[in-house]
C-alpha cells in the first residue's frame, strides 16, 4: 500500500527561538549631596565631611523616617516687669522686657553667656520658669550631630570671651541654633531689642557701661562634647 509522505510545515514565529533582547546597563548611582545649612552658613569643621543621599534625609532605603524632635525656645525677662514700668521714663520709649532666650531641644536647655554656652534641666537656672515659651517646629538633628554641631559653635562663633551684650548675647545664639535646627529665626521683637534702646539718647550715652555688663544665667553647667554637659 502506498503511503504519501506529508512534507513537515515549516516551524511557525512564534515557534522560532528569538534571541532575548538585552537588559539595560544600569543607571549610575547619584552622587550623595552635601550637607547645607541655611542661608549660606558655612558648615562647622565637625560635620564637613557629613554628606545626605539625594532627598536631603541621612536614611537608608528601607529605613524608617527619622525621628522628630520638638523645639522650643524659652523667652526671660530679667527686668522682672520693671524694663515695662520704667522704659518710658528712661528711654522715652515702651520697652516690654529685657529679653534673654534659649533653646530647649533633646530634652535640655542650651544657653549662652558670658561663660560660653551652658546647659541645664528646662528652667533649671536660678531664673525660673520661663515667661514665654515659643514653639520653633520639629527637627530631625539627632542628638549627636546636635552636640557635635555645639561644639563646634563654643570653640568658634560662642566663646565665652566673644559675648558682648549688644552685638553677640544669648539671642544671637537661640537664632543660630533656631535656623540649624528649623529653618527658623527666633521672633524679631527679641532680636531687634538691642538696636531700639540704642536708637535711644539714654542708650546711647549708657552704651560704655551697657558694653562692659557681662550676663550668665546662674544654675547652668558649661557645655561639655564628652558628656553633653558637665
Amino acid at each position: 500500500m502506498r503511503t504519501d509522505r506529508v512534507a513537515p510545515s515549516a516551524p511557525s514565529v512564534t515557534s522560532r527561538l528569538v534571541p532575548p533582547h538585552p537588559r539595560p546597563a544600569p543607571a549610575p548611582p547619584v552622587p550623595p549631596a552635601p550637607l547645607r545649612f541655611p542661608e549660606g552658613r558655612a558648615v562647622p569643621p565637625c560635620l564637613q565631611g557629613l554628606r545626605l543621599p539625594p532627598g536631603g534625609r541621612a536614611r537608608a532605603p528601607m529605613e524608617e523616617p527619622l525621628a522628630l524632635h520638638p523645639v522650643k525656645l524659652y523667652v526671660y525677662d530679667l527686668s522682672k516687669g520693671m524694663a515695662r514700668r520704667l522704659s518710658p521714663l528712661m528711654l522715652g520709649k515702651q520697652l516690654d522686657g529685657i529679653w534673654h532666650t534659649s533653646i530647649i531641644v533633646h530634652k535640655d536647655e542650651f544657653f549662652y553667656g558670658s561663660g560660653g554656652i551652658s546647659s541645664c534641666a528646662p528652667g533649671g537656672t536660678l531664673l525660673g520658669p520661663p515667661d514665654t515659651v515659643v514653639d520653633l517646629g520639629n527637627t530631625e538633628v539627632t542628638e549627636e550631630i546636635f552636640l557635635e554641631y555645639l561644639s563646634s559653635l563654643g570653640e568658634s562663633m560662642f566663646r565665652g570671651e566673644s559675648y558682648n551684650l549688644f552685638e553677640h548675647n544669648c539671642n544671637t545664639f537661640s537664632n543660630e541654633v533656631a535656623q540649624f535646627l528649623t529653618g527658623r529665626k527666633i521672633p524679631s521683637y527679641i532680636t531687634d531689642l538691642p538696636s531700639e534702646v540704642l536708637a535711644t539718647p539714654f542708650g546711647q550715652a549708657l552704651r560704655p557701661l551697657l558694653d562692659s555688663i557681662q550676663i550668665q544665667p546662674p544654675g547652668g553647667n558649661t557645655f561639655s562634647r564628652h558628656n553633653g554637659q558637665s
